[in-house]
């Protein structure tokens, strides 16, 4: 009878999933390489995706790109570092990550490298609440069936209330990204949910999970973009919310493959290369290099690529203020680039990632992966020896297991000057209560690692209007400069790693545009939602 209601509840309303749109060349008859004896030079600042996917796009091109990383490791947010465990190495990503359905401009670039066998996916996501059921939630069958599915069948939720709250918001059945993001950015997704009248088992069980894991407070990140997550990982067609997952660590999965590809281009990646400031012709404001932490770079580049993380972009920025102080026609252009964009952008709360060796391992019934949102300061945990060989390959040899925990937002709830051996101790008693039987069988920590970071940019509300574009300093007269990264705007509904990798290749469209050479087509999820006839 459920079923029979469903189909008939999907005929009736004829909704529909919206296709992704291309963003084709702008100059689709010029070359696809540069001419044959014509050499350009391309700084990348920033080895993680943003700045892979513009070397890829460039040096593909017969482009000449150097990469300066701050680390020793590249791949930013998705770095993996060999670490020293229990007598043997171990590839430590920065944390787990899910790769979505619609991230088209990443499965491009996996295709490319060949690298498609080092995913699976991964179908069911399963959350515990506090007040609530566990869930199991997937998605099955033509849209809108898929959603409606979702809420028949929870234990939580009544289908009639979902489907009264989902009917009840316009503005996600009728999404429209331009007017969204003038109307709501100014609101917390919080205050429009209250705004909206959302019920609350609804906000609770639905909204509030993906609220958790942006890495933002919750509490201060914008609706206008998390109206535009819902759409990219819920609503823009059946297949949204399809994730996968990497079966070896990312190095081996990703960062490996992509490096040495952009080695046999010539890519020059330097490592352990801190960008200070940057170099600016004091006449035509043409941007055409750096100097670097452990000296001054003498080459000349025709083009340069600022795709490090926002806090870093800062300190460069005021850097090269100071150094042009004295020239007023330079620091008046970097003022403004900074007053107008730069200058207004925040760094979200700081986070640890926390991987743990134990001698034992879960029930077989506890999940490959676990959403808290109830539980912070752990919002997520990650059984390794589930997901990637090396792990399994140790825990097969010593009934252990290997348990990530992902803890956001952690000065919110403790010092942020905690040492690393003070972790355990303080999230402990959350653990407890999400896996008790880790407490109850005596399982023994053989060792552990403790990622810190505060590397995300905020989406906290009232920053888009100031959010740079790709081009933005272009437009305050800085010239051969452009941006990418996970927290430059678009002008499309993408997020998280799909929009460091879609800047960086604008970013390279950039700059093929400006040379006559054909730019590189994006793949994007549509600006307009699935609608209601």
């Amino acid at each position: 009878m459920l079923l029979i209601l469903l189909i008939s509840l999907g005929r009736i309303l004829c909704t529909f999933a919206r296709d992704p749109v291309w963003i084709n060349p702008l100059n689709p008859n010029d070359p696809e390489r540069l001419p044959s004896g014509k050499e350009k030079n391309v700084l990348i600042i920033g080895g993680g995706l943003a700045g892979l996917s513009a070397a890829l796009e460039l040096a593909e091109r017969g482009y000449s790109v150097t990469i300066k990383e701050k680390y020793t490791h590249i791949g930013g947010k998705l770095f993996c570092k060999p670490v020293k465990i229990l007598n043997q190495t171990f590839y430590i990503e920065h944390g787990f990550h899910a790769w979505f359905y619609n991230y088209y401009q990443f499965k491009d670039i996996r295709k490319r490298l060949g690298i498609d066998s080092n995913f699976k996916r991964w179908d069911a996501v399963h959350y515990i609440f506090r007040n609530y059921l566990p869930e199991v939630i997937y998605s099955e069958g033509p849209y809108p069936l898929n959603l409606l599915g979702i809420i028949s069948r929870s234990p939580n939720l009544k289908l009639t209330d979902g489907i009264l709250s989902i009917l009840s918001l316009p503005d996600m059945i009728f999404y429209d990204f331009d007017h969204i993001n003038k109307k709501y950015d100014n609101l917390t997704f919080h205050e429009w949910a209250i705004e909206k009248k959302v019920a609350q088992d609804f906000y609770d069980i639905i909204m509030k999970p993906a609220l958790s894991v942006t890495l933002n407070e919750p509490e201060t990140f914008s609706a206008a973009e998390m109206l535009a997550f819902i759409q990219i990982y819920f609503l823009t067609n059946s297949e949204a919310d399809t994730r996968e997952v990497a079966n070896v660590n990312y190095y081996q999965a990703v960062l490996g493959p992509w490096s040495d590809y952009l080695k046999k281009l010539n890519v020059n990646i330097q490592f352990d290369k801190e960008v200070v400031s940057l170099k600016i012709d004091e006449k035509n404001l043409n941007v055409y290099g750096s100097v670097d932490k452990n000296g001054d770079d003498s080459t000349v580049y025709d083009w340069v690529v600022m795709a490090a993380e926002v806090g870093a972009v800062k300190k460069i920025f005021n850097n090269t203020l100071k150094y042009y102080n004295n020239s007023p026609s330079v620091k008046n252009v970097l003022s403004n680039c900074v007053q107008n964009h730069i200058g207004h952008m925040k760094v979200s709360p700081d986070y640890k990632v926390v991987r743990i060796w134990f001698d034992k391992q879960l029930n077989s019934s506890a999940p490959n992966i676990l959403e808290t949102p109830d539980f912070a300061p752990i919002n997520l945990v990650a059984q390794y020896h589930l997901l990637e060989e090396e792990f399994a390959t140790w825990a097969q040899k010593t009934g252990g297991s290997v348990i990530e925990f992902h803890c956001y937002t952690w000065s919110s709830f403790f010092s942020p000057n905690t040492s690393d051996d003070q972790v355990w101790s303080l999230i402990s008693p959350t653990v407890r209560e999400i896996y008790p039987e880790i407490f109850e069988k005596n399982f023994k920590i053989l060792d552990y690692n403790v990622n810190s970071f505060q590397n995300f940019g905020s989406f906290e509300k009232g920053l888009l209007e100031y959010r740079p574009y790709v081009n933005s300093l272009v437009k305050n007269k800085l010239k051969n400069i452009y941006l990418a990264g996970d927290w430059i705007r678009t002008d499309y509904p993408v997020a998280l790693m799909e929009r460091a990798v879609s800047t960086g290749r604008e970013a390279a469209n950039q700059i093929l545009l400006q040379d006559s050479v054909k730019q590189v087509p994006l793949l994007v999820v549509n600006k307009k939602g699935p609608g209601l006839f």
